[in-house]
């Protein structure tokens, strides 16, 4: 099946744009596609989702210190049961994020338990992917006593099986990425983790314009991390705490509304 994706990139290339910003879909497995264009000149910058094989600027958040410290969140509630639903497993984020949590449990002594893993192939655009997954989860003999989400869409999801399951929220803490329209509508306030979408989207039309701009063919390129910000509030984690993942390039250009 051709992914929208290949799709939308080849017809942008077929109207000779000047340059492309890319954040990869969950859905696209394959990449030779952006390779050809980018080898045959086509400027290519990533940013958030990106590619580790194609050689040129990129930007992205510290995905794994993100995860880490809203996993911590967790622990340092009294949480030692955690799962974690997560996007497609091809993702640099997916992997980043898995690592962070990896290693939290690592440094707490709590075992690593694949079980308590799920990918949601889809990245919570497919609902009934998610409560599968979350089924998958509460049905477990020693189940979880909170979820890691590392996705915006996949919360949203998540917390909706939930309530359509009609799960007690006192029973289960849940720390995940989101919007910040979405955290502003929760009450108590609670803790979040954010990251620095505005920025990342500057710093990825800077690169793109320096490809574009370059009388000479650049061979050297960075990928510049971006640090993530924790918002820790004095009531403590209470029942959801999210991790704010904004539309990074539709922010820098004020496409969308906050």
């Amino acid at each position: 099946m051709i992914s929208r994706e290949l799709i939308n990139v080849n017809h942008l290339a077929q109207r000779s744009v000047d340059g492309l910003l890319i954040s990869m879909s969950s859905g696209t497995t394959d990449y030779s596609f952006l390779k050809t264009l980018h080898d045959n000149g086509l400027p290519i910058v990533f940013f958030d989702r990106i590619i580790d094989d194609i050689e040129t600027f990129k930007v992205t958040s510290d995905n794994f210190t993100g995860a880490f410290q809203a996993t911590e969140l967790l622990i340092k509630s009294g949480h030692k049961k955690i799962a974690l639903l997560t996007n497609a497993p091809q993702l640099s984020i997916t992997n980043e994020r898995l690592s962070g949590y990896k290693k939290v449990l690592a440094d707490h002594q709590i075992p690593f338990r694949p079980e308590l893993v799920r990918n949601c192939y889809k990245g919570g655009s497919d609902y009934q992917e998610v409560e599968d997954a979350v089924k998958g989860l509460l049905g477990l003999a020693d189940k979880q006593n909170a979820i890691f989400i590392s996705s915006d869409r996949i919360s949203i999801s998540c917390i909706r099986a939930l309530k359509k399951m009609k799960f007690d929220p006192e029973e289960i803490a849940i720390v995940g990425f989101s919007n910040s329209d979405i955290v502003d509508l929760l009450q108590p306030s609670i803790s979040y983790i954010r990251q620095k979408a505005f920025k990342m989207g500057q710093v990825a039309i800077e690169m793109l314009l320096k490809l574009i701009k370059s009388k000479y063919p650049i061979t050297e390129f960075e990928t510049k991390i971006l640090d993530t910000e924790l918002h820790w509030m004095n009531n403590g984690l209470n029942n959801y705490c999210f991790l704010g993942d904004k539309r990074s390039i539709g922010n820098a250009f004020n496409f969308w509304d906050n």
